[in-house]
């Protein structure tokens, strides 16, 4: 396989595993449900968030993970085994697919009254 076939076909890999990431993180989350009418009797339903959020979502899923594909795979050029390059390629698109998954559902998760506190002082900065 040519170094030019992997590099598409793993932007392209990355980009649908990093949009299906994102629309689980999101559709999985307490915000979104709540949002979708989890709410007792239907209390706090704003179906906005389709039309507002999901795009958003879907749309840094799909480009954040492909992004870190194409900066690291780019300066790796050259002759040599494509083999180990779009290893080191992979890898730092996965930490980016990770990291952005994390951010999403600390976003989406927000912390309420039954969060443990982060620190022992009863008003910090860390707490609100």
């Amino acid at each position: 396989m040519k170094q030019r076939d992997a590099a598409g076909y793993g932007g392209c890999a990355t980009a649908a595993v990093g949009a299906v990431t994102a629309l689980f993180v999101w559709s999985s989350s307490r915000r979104t449900r709540l949002h979708m009418g989890g709410g007792f009797e239907g209390q706090g339903s704003d179906l906005s968030v389709l039309w507002t959020e999901l795009p958003l979502v879907l749309l840094a899923g799909a480009l954040l993970p492909p992004l870190a594909w194409l900066l690291i795979l780019r300066p790796l050029r050259g002759p040599g085994p494509t083999r180990s390059r779009i290893l080191v390629a992979a890898v730092c698109a996965g930490s980016v697919l990770a990291l952005s998954a994390w951010g999403l559902h600390t976003w989406a998760n927000p912390g309420g009254p039954d969060r443990p506190r982060l620190s022992g002082t009863p008003f910090s900065e860390l707490d609100q």
